[in-house]
């Protein structure tokens, strides 16, 4: 029961930031959508509240973050928080390909950063959802 709760809370304290998730291909991608301004403090949430909730289960082989329809309001120096909550759960992120489907040159500049400030995790930016779920599956 109280499993239930956390798990309808997680569910709507995501909806609320204008965070939306679905599992795709038998359950080995998580498909996470974003609208709206989207603050650093909410994008770093929703990434702890999946690392906390274990929304990133074994079996994922990524996670395609659409943008398209966010505006991120973020600095570099959110980014490197990101990527240090990253790689603090390499466990999990380093086995991941995370796409990130990016409409906007000011969105697409954060992904290409990310993938050039570390070596251990695997970030990459496109602009169709067939070629992000392409290049996941892709060994």
């Amino acid at each position: 029961m109280i499993r239930s709760f956390i798990c309808i809370y997680h569910l709507f304290r995501l909806f609320i930031m204008g965070i939306s998730f679905k599992y795709i291909e038998n359950d080995t991608i998580l498909v996470r959508k974003m609208t709206g301004k989207l603050k650093f403090e909410t994008l770093y949430s929703s990434w702890l509240d999946l690392i906390m909730n274990r929304s990133i289960k074994p079996g994922i082989i990524g996670v395609v973050n659409d943008i398209r329809d966010a505006e991120l309001l973020m600095e570099v120096a959110d980014l490197k928080k990101l990527i240090e909550l990253f790689e603090e759960h390499i466990d999990i992120f380093g086995k991941t390909k995370m796409a990130v489907l990016v409409s906007s040159y000011k969105n697409i500049v954060f992904p290409m950063m990310g993938d050039k400030l570390t070596s251990k995790l695997n970030i990459k930016p496109f602009s169709t959802f067939d070629a992000a779920v392409g290049w996941i599956k892709t060994k």
